[in-house]
């Protein structure tokens, strides 16, 4: 009996210090190193959040169902798989099996890379579905700003719709074509939101009724927060339709009072013109200051009321240019800036109308356009911006020249660009 003692005590003595010596070797709780330390933490965290994120799952399963949480199932079965080799790793680690220093290096770093890959898996799934559960608890207030706004769009197309009439009998189809089809546009984007907000309120009716929502039509690929932010984008879009018409309104009227205000100072230059051509320096400087005359008179000849007065602006402010030319060589360096400075003023409205009615045309048309249009429109907003800045008149009247130029560029290459769709 004795002797069995005595080999029992061996025994456990021998096994406590083969324990102390393995925890050394494998650098156990008592001296572990950090990045042992920081697997074992890891383990934990990510064992206990997988559990969690399971629960969750079945919460968001039952909520949003299948299609909507495939992401979040992928994300579980990855997390699962990836807890069961590191767990294995681990039992690797902490076996009576002698291990080198490099195969716990290598162990002890993928099982840190394991969880650490996992965690931030699962905690995006959880956030993202966090989210939307909050996305669904605001969408009854969402919903009913959206079809307050659906109505406030309904009075402002209505406005809109008389403006476009009362365009199309004052002004010819070249100058509204850049809107000629812009309430049509609205009025599907409108249909568009309307058809989502509708889809969207059948569902929470629905959720009301039978504690779940259902939907029988595509609408159940998407959520009722999405449905509404599908619904809140098409209202978007459909009120840059009618910004067109509403801002094309104010430009050409605007463009009507600078092209009488053009007139008037046009006629100015033109007498001062005429001095010139009675009593030139040379003889080519008379010839050139009587071709440009002829051209500042015809402009002049065009009705102030025409239907076109953005082209009628151009026309007069190329007819200006030229007469400034043509002046150019007998004007004194003052008369010269005078000059500039009145054809900047046409010169400028001119390139901000343009810049204006092609930003409108490309913002609402702008999945179909591509990168050239916009370059071009770009470079004319910023010499618009150049030439707003500088204070020498005649270079802020070749950079604005310059910038309504790219303008009509950017114009014809959206509508090109549209053409190819």
């Amino acid at each position: 009996m004795a002797i069995a003692l005595f080999v029992t005590f061996v025994v456990i003595v021998g096994g406590g210090f083969w324990m102390i010596s393995r925890r050394k070797q494998t650098g156990g709780s008592g001296t572990a190193s950090d990045p042992q330390k920081r697997a074992n933490i890891l383990l934990v965290q990510v064992d206990d959040l997988t559990k969690d994120a399971e629960s969750e799952y079945d919460f968001a399963l039952a909520q949003f169902g299948e299609a909507r949480t495939a992401d979040f199932r992928k994300a579980l079965d990855n997390a699962k798989a990836s807890l069961s080799e590191a767990f294995g790793l681990q039992q690797k680690l902490d076996d009576a099996y002698p291990d080198t220093e490099i195969q716990r290096h290598d162990w002890t770093g993928r099982i840190i890379h394991l969880c650490e890959t996992t965690k931030a898996e699962l905690q995006t799934q959880t956030q993202a579905f966090t989210k939307l559960r909050n996305l669904e608890q605001d969408a009854p207030a969402d919903l009913k700003s959206v079809e307050q706004a659906l109505v406030e769009f309904r009075k402002r197309a209505g406005t809109a719709k008389e403006t476009a009439k009362k365009l199309k009998l004052q002004f010819s189809d070249s100058a509204i074509a850049s809107v000629a089809d812009n309430l049509e546009l609205a009025e599907k984007a409108a249909a568009q939101a309307e058809k989502g907000a509708a889809a969207a309120a059948k569902r929470l009716a629905d959720r009301g009724e039978n504690g779940a929502e259902t939907a029988s039509d595509d609408s159940q690929l998407q959520t009722v927060p999405e449905l509404i932010q599908s619904a809140r984008s098409q209202l978007a879009k459909a009120g840059d339709f009618l910004a067109g018409i509403e801002h094309l309104d104010a430009q050409l009227e605007e463009a009507v009072k600078t092209v009488r205000s053009l007139r008037d100072s046009t006629r100015a230059s033109l007498a001062e013109a005429k001095a010139l051509r009675d009593a030139p320096p040379d003889a080519t400087s008379s010839s050139q200051i009587a071709e440009a005359m002829k051209q500042v008179e015809q402009a002049l000849a065009t009705d102030p009321k025409d239907s076109d007065p953005l082209s009628t602006l151009e026309t007069l402010r190329q007819a200006n240019a030229s007469l400034d030319s043509s002046m150019a060589g007998a004007r004194n360096q003052q008369r010269r800036l005078e000059g500039a400075r009145t054809a900047l003023v046409g010169a400028m409205v001119s390139a901000k109308s343009q810049l204006a009615a092609t930003s409108d045309y490309i913002n609402a048309r702008r999945g179909g356009v591509g990168a050239e249009a916009r370059v071009r429109l770009a470079e004319a907003d910023r010499l618009l911006k150049v030439a707003e800045a500088e204070s020498d008149p005649v270079a802020a009247l070749d950079i604005a020249r310059r910038s309504a130029t790219l303008s009509r560029d950017a114009d014809a290459l959206a509508r090109f660009d549209l053409m190819r769709r």
